[in-house]
């Protein structure tokens, strides 16, 4: 493991043992919707969860892996929904702690630049978020692909080049430190790969789904402390209904105006099976499932 990936591990560690009165503080929506015991921006990871459920839907599998899976909330989706074997790994020990004893999900510490497992050992691997924060992204797509036997997912922020080098000169644990556009991995489609991709995180709705979530925000500027005041009226007048909607149309006003934030790639092989009369998969189909606030001993 390299200095950059260890001091990053270091900083999960700290992460996924974080609390909020008691209660594990989550990374990922497990305790559904607008929550003061987990992290912002539930919308956005909606949105990014609906982009990998229906990249994944459109094939036959049995096996399912998320790899820097956090403390296993797609993974649980995914058994939920599938009705299939699935695992999850993280860099984090604690991350992988927290996805067994809140899912039961097996989780396997691991770096995702030399990962674990047998070649062609999961029908569908999942790599969501994950990518921009690694020293090599190109062999840790590489150890993806080995352990891939039909469908590789990846989901990646798509932000500007400036704001990755900016990052990479302040040496931020953690931090973005890669740029990814639509045309960043063609290079597999020259190896045999098809490779299709959708546009998610449209920013013309950044702004209606930071007021629909209503959190307030810690700062004094006089345009926040407006945003503040009005955070209650907010969250009762914009609620689980309203995250939907926002998350339904993600993907429709990133093709119509072609302005986005975020990327799902989905690169498959030789064995890849598509299933017949797929049905889309919508917010609702999933944002209603949740767990009860765990407790850390």
């Amino acid at each position: 493991m390299d200095n950059y990936t260890s001091i990053t591990k270091e900083n999960l560690e700290k992460r996924f043992e974080m609390t909020t009165d008691g209660v594990y503080h989550a990374h990922q929506p497990i305790y559904g919707y607008r929550t003061s015991k987990g992290s912002t921006s539930g919308i956005a990871r909606y949105m990014i969860t609906k982009s990998i459920l229906n990249a994944i839907n459109k094939y036959n599998f049995k096996t399912f892996i998320d790899i820097g899976g956090a403390e296993g909330y797609t993974a649980n989706l995914v058994k939920e929904i599938f009705k299939v074997e699935v695992k999850s790994t993280d860099l984090s020990e604690n991350a992988c702690k927290m996805a067994k004893a809140i899912f039961g999900i097996d989780a396997i510490p691991a770096d995702i630049h030399n990962l674990p497992f047998n070649d062609n050992e999961f029908d569908i691997v999942l790599c969501s978020e994950t990518l921009e924060h690694v020293t090599d992204y190109k062999k840790a797509i590489l150890e993806l692909l080995r352990i891939t036997k039909k469908v590789l997912v990846v989901t990646v922020p798509h932000e500007t080049e400036k704001i990755v080098a900016q990052n990479i000169k302040a040496k931020i644990p953690h931090a973005h430190i890669h740029y990814f556009d639509i045309r960043t991995l063609d290079y597999l489609k020259e190896r045999g790969y098809t490779l299709t991709y959708e546009k998610t995180l449209s920013p013309l709705l950044v702004i209606p789904r930071v007021i629909a979530e209503g959190y307030k925000k810690p700062n004094s500027k006089i345009h926040f402390k407006i945003y503040n005041f009005f955070t209650p009226i907010f969250r009762k007048l914009f609620g689980i209904k309203t995250a939907n909607w926002f998350t339904n149309i993600d993907v429709k006003m990133t093709k119509l105006f072609g302005l986005y934030q975020g990327i799902t790639f989905t690169i498959a092989k030789e064995d890849a099976s598509k299933r017949e009369n797929v049905q889309t998969i919508k917010a609702e189909n999933f944002t209603a499932i949740k767990v009860d606030e765990y407790k850390l001993k």
